[in-house]
């Protein structure tokens, strides 16, 4: 069945296909008279008829959208920050904008081919949630047609506007807090060295273990991904180590809770055998049987200030704008 279009549905009601249009627009509604409009908009809804967003973007030049790249739908505080940056741009623009959000799952080529897909459907802005330092290039060329803004992940070398966490500063007071229970031989299980904020947590975590005097072994433990069959791999290494940790920093909860599952299946428990603390401060550090301490990150914070970015950048083509971090807090519970 054919969609009825703004053509047939002047037709259909005997007036000027100029009408139609204004009488169906938000911002041009009140040059037609109350009762000609009424008739129209609901001649409209009983005839199941959409506006032609594309054509309208191609009239206003705005489409409306945000593009959207993040690593990991699976991810909670991705998620979370994504949702904080459309519920502050709901509360502040007359025109509700929609995202399109795809996952990269930090595959560059997959990046390249989603932010070009962005761009062909003319989004007014790109958020990237999950940059890697492989997607400098793409999203420098990106910049050159839309504002271009990174949450959560920064890029080494490469200015953006961004919303970011003081990741260097969680993972320190980690690695404080490790020092003030009295352990002596730590780690970190590090998340992939591709993204920045484990480069960062690592940095932080590593810095005040050497100015206190503290023991990281063994070192370079990375996890392939930043997810909990991940962690779950990691245990071994920890075990075997010669001497043993007392305490881990695992890069997020997801990994924490891998751990918190492989002490489990050796028949083992935390904190009694290992000390444990997360990053992210998810739903599930928190309803765990033992919960886990854990860095609290700051999605309002960084949402919100993404969205202030996304507002003023297509609002004001031509703003400068730069970095802002935000500084998380750690939440110290039963697991260290």
């Amino acid at each position: 069945m054919a969609r009825l279009g703004m053509r047939e549905l002047a037709i259909k009601l005997g007036v000027d296909r100029s009408t139609i249009s204004r009488a169906l627009s938000d911002d041009k509604a009140h040059l037609v008279a109350a009762e000609t409009r009424d008739r129209i908009r609901a001649a409209a809804r009983a005839a199941g008829y959409r506006p032609d967003m594309t054509a309208a973007t191609l009239r206003r030049g705005r489409s409306q959208t945000v593009g959207i790249l993040v690593p990991d739908l699976g991810n909670e505080t991705f998620i979370d920050v994504i949702r904080t940056i459309f519920r502050y741009l709901g509360r502040h623009s007359d025109s509700p904008m929609t995202p399109l959000i795809a996952e990269t799952l930090d595959d560059p080529g997959t990046s390249v081919h989603l932010v070009q897909t962005f761009l062909s459907r003319r989004v007014d802005a790109i958020v990237s949630l999950a940059s890697i330092e492989a997607d400098a290039e793409v999203l420098q060329e990106a910049a050159r047609e839309v504002p271009v803004v990174l949450a959560i992940r920064s890029l080494a070398g490469a200015a953006f506007p961004s919303a970011l966490c003081d990741d260097r500063a969680g993972g320190a007071m980690v690695a404080m807090h490790f020092s003030e229970r009295g352990h002596a031989v730590v780690c970190q299980v590090q998340g992939p060295a591709t993204a920045t904020t484990f480069k960062h947590r690592a940095e932080g975590f590593s810095g005040v273990c050497r100015a206190r005097g503290m023991r990281e072994t063994p070192a370079g433990l990375f996890a392939e991904s930043a997810t909990v069959v991940a962690g779950k791999q990691m245990l071994d290494s920890i075990l075997d180590a010669n001497p043993r940790p007392t305490a881990v920093f695992a890069h997020n909860d997801a990994l924490a809770l891998g751990l918190i599952e492989a002490l489990r299946h050796r028949g083992l428990s935390y904190p009694k055998d290992l000390a444990i603390v997360g990053f992210n401060n998810t739903q599930i550090s928190r309803v765990l049987a033992v919960p886990l301490s854990t860095v609290d990150y700051p999605v309002e914070a960084v949402g919100r200030h993404a969205g202030e970015l996304v507002r003023s950048l297509i609002g004001q083509p031509g703003t400068v704008a730069g970095e802002k971090v935000f500084v998380p807090s750690l939440i110290v519970r039963e697991s260290s």
